[in-house]
């Protein structure tokens, strides 16, 4: 404290205020330069203090790369390098997205004449039948949940129970509100929740996460005053964390 009582009564406050006087351009300028940098400096207090200092740093590194790399870019023959393999990039992607089969009809516009249900299912089973990952025989890591042909059998039939019903309204189909409560406290009595606990279907887990974030964030700022929370995860999470982020 007192060093800064020194530091403050040495500053030639006269002469600081005769040059504002006779170079008020220069002065506001200074006076603005000084505000951004108090600024930069604050906000990176508050970064530090929030992610840590190793992650602000790996955050300032990859800043400084990027623009050593854009930089790069823009060297004589460097940005058509770039360029050729991104192409080349895009263009492998399209031809695995891609699957033209001899002899198959492409449907671009909904047919003039109306197609018989042994026609439609004969495209659908074609379909179904194009090449790709074995995901029967476990060949695929995620993206299908398979419970077995029997499980998938029940589910098929239940699926053409409901397929016309509408959870919007409640009044007309009260037996899948309760089906949709019921399946709710399961959940709940898995976590040992109390009475006061709540839920709701999703369509999947990408948007499970995001209201699950979105309750969170209510909550915090109704209890706890949080506007700006803060989400930690580890690199390898769900891409849903960052949709609802």
């Amino acid at each position: 404290m007192t060093n800064s009582i020194s530091t403050l009564a040495s500053v030639d406050w006269k002469r600081m205020a005769s040059f504002t006087i006779k170079n008020p351009r220069q002065a506001f300028i200074n006076a603005v330069l000084a505000y951004f940098a108090v600024r930069q400096v604050a906000k990176a207090a508050r970064k530090v203090s929030v992610y840590g200092l190793r992650h602000v740093l790996s955050q300032l590194w990859k800043a400084v790369a990027g623009g050593v790399i854009r930089q790069m870019r823009r060297a004589p023959g460097a940005g058509a390098v770039v360029q050729r393999d991104i192409a080349k990039a895009v263009k492998e992607i399209e031809k695995s997205m891609r699957i033209d089969l001899p002899g198959e009809t492409k449907y671009r516009a909904i047919p003039d004449a109306a197609m018989s249900e042994d026609e439609i299912f004969a495209v659908l089973q074609r379909r179904q039948d194009e090449a790709g990952v074995d995901w029967k025989n476990g060949r695929a890591s995620g993206a299908v949940y398979h419970g077995g042909e029997e499980l998938g059998r029940l589910t098929n039939k239940a699926y053409a129970m409901f397929n016309l019903s509408n959870p919007l309204h409640p009044g007309v189909f009260p037996g899948l509100r309760r089906l949709e409560a019921e399946v709710v406290q399961m959940v709940i009595d898995l976590y040992n929740g109390t009475g006061e606990c709540c839920g709701t279907t999703t369509s999947g887990g990408t948007e499970s996460i995001i209201m699950a974030i979105h309750a969170h964030v209510a909550w915090g700022r109704k209890t706890r005053g949080i506007e700006k929370p803060n989400i930690v995860v580890p690199v390898t999470a769900h891409a849903a964390f960052d949709k609802a982020a």
